[in-house]
C-alpha cells in the first residue's frame, strides 16, 4: 500500500466517524469533534483494516498523519501494536 493510498483511507475513517466532508492530514481531531467514543470508533476501524493497534496515539497526538506514521511503522516493522 503506497503512503497516499493509506493516507486516503486513515482521511476517510476519519472524517467519516466525525460525521466531515473532509479532514486534513495535519488537523487534531478532537478539535475537529473527536470524542471518547468517536476515538474507539477510529481504533476499531483501524485495527480491523490494518491489524495496528493506535489506542496509545489517538488520544497523545491524534492526526490522521500521525495514525498513518504509527500504521505505515508498525506493517513494515510487522509489529501489532503502536
Amino acid at each position: 500500500m503506497t503512503t497516499n493510498d493509506l493516507r486516503t483511507q486513515m482521511t476517510s475513517i476519519c472524517a467519516e466517524v466525525l460525521n466531515r466532508s473532509t479532514v486534513g492530514s495535519d488537523e487534531d481531531l478532537v478539535t475537529l469533534g473527536m470524542d471518547s467514543v468517536g476515538a474507539v470508533e477510529i481504533v476499531t476501524r483501524v485495527e480491523t483494516a490494518y491489524g495496528v493497534d493506535v489506542v496509545d496515539v489517538i488520544f497523545d497526538t491524534p492526526t490522521v498523519s500521525r495514525l498513518c506514521d504509527v500504521v505505515r511503522g508498525a506493517t513494515l516493522s510487522g509489529a501489532p501494536d503502536a
